[in-house]
């Protein structure tokens, strides 16, 4: 039996297949199989997957399209490795990657799911950006209440110990059911991602929004949802109130400026609360020890303080009052961060723009020009 299953879904994708098959061929770890689900395409995919004569590559044909959670659920129980790694059909694996994955599940008994850092790429496999994320599993278990730590085509998993305990991917998600499991998985068991760059990854946002439509964003935002009120302790028929907007929460968190520019201080302050409530609860959840509570619950003063200071800094130009606020909120946060180079070029800036420094400006240049009135009539 081989170690691991490399696990991929296929839908017409005959432009990267052939690069993406490769990079699992050629990696230094050999005791796999690459299980290749084609999902009924039209293209020319099957034909390039039978181009290779590899005994370790086992395809298997759908009849129609099912849909890739389908598919990938049929994969899983095809499965014969001990764990799982995904790919998708168009990203690419760095030689290493199984290797180092394998190792360090075979040393941490104890992580049900490893996933790893990554490149973005273009269409043209050209590099966007190096994407780094959390490492540990308490920094992972807190960041998914927001966003997915994840990149689907880096994991690693152990096949028996999610079946029994978790279960596999939910089929009521067509999108983002990598990001229901991910949650449910940190819920039980220890994660991790390795801090080294072992997938590339290539973004197609057209493709995305053309395949999926709303779902991008609906299914993502249903899963925050499940999740936050799972950590909170709300039953089944529990919903959001006017109070709480999981949308404001996320944008903060992750500084998406843009998203936030009509809220007022009151919201503001509304949303700092509630993120502070929910911290509360993830650590009575997990049971983490006081001194890592501690600590955990200072980076995220530390975060969101940096965040409203971002924010203060948007709003510069356009409402002097508003940046005021959001930097005195910002300081009352985490007082330290007045010892930050962009707290005090901020800080001079508005004093440089404040009413008193322009009214002053505006009398002592009346003045001047009333002297150089006085010395002309001379």
């Amino acid at each position: 039996m081989p170690k691991v299953t490399v696990l991929m879904s296929v839908y017409n994708g005959e432009r990267y297949l052939q690069e993406s098959i490769d990079s699992i061929l050629t990696q230094t770890f050999e005791n796999f199989e690459l299980l290749i689900i084609n999902d009924g395409s039209t293209d020319n995919t099957r034909n390039i997957i039978l181009s290779y004569n590899d005994p370790r590559i086992r395809l298997v044909d759908n009849k129609c399209n099912l849909g890739l959670t389908p598919s990938l659920n049929k994969g899983l129980e095809l499965a014969q490795g001990e764990f799982i790694a995904r790919q998708d059909g168009d990203d690419i694996s760095e030689p290493e990657r199984l290797a180092k994955q394998v190792a360090f599940l075979e040393t941490h008994s104890e992580v049900g799911l490893i996933g790893s850092w990554y490149k973005e790429i273009d269409s043209q496999g050209r590099l966007i950006q190096e994407c780094s994320l959390p490492c540990d599993s308490t920094r992972i278990r807190w960041e998914i209440l927001f966003y997915c730590p994840f990149v689907h085509s880096a994991v690693m998993f152990r096949k028996h110990i999610i079946a029994e305990q978790i279960g596999f991917y939910n089929e009521d998600f067509s999108y983002a059911q990598d990001y229901d499991l991910w949650w449910k998985i940190t819920r039980h068991l220890k994660v991790a991602n390795l801090h080294e760059y072992l997938i590339k990854l290539r973004i197609n946002p057209l493709s995305m929004t053309a395949t999926y439509g709303n779902i991008v964003d609906d299914e993502p935002l249903q899963i925050k949802m499940n999740n936050i009120g799972h950590l909170l302790g709300w039953n089944e028929v529990k919903t959001w109130d006017d109070t709480v907007d999981i949308k404001a929460i996320t944008s903060l968190w992750l500084g998406e400026l843009e998203k936030l520019k009509e809220l007022n201080r009151k919201q503001f302050n509304t949303i700092i609360e509630q993120i502070l409530r929910i911290h509360h609860d993830f650590c009575q959840y997990y049971k983490l020890e006081q001194e890592e509570c501690k600590q955990h619950r200072q980076e995220i003063v530390i975060q969101l303080s940096n965040q409203l200071l971002g924010l203060a800094n948007y709003f510069l130009d356009q409402n002097k009052l508003t940046t005021w606020r959001l930097f005195i909120e910002a300081c009352h946060l985490n007082f330290s961060i007045l010892l930050t180079k962009k707290a005090l070029v901020l800080f001079i800036k508005l004093l440089t723009n404040s009413w008193l420094i322009q009214e002053i400006r505006r009398l002592n240049q009346k003045r001047l020009n009333w002297n150089k009135s006085e010395v002309a009539m001379k």
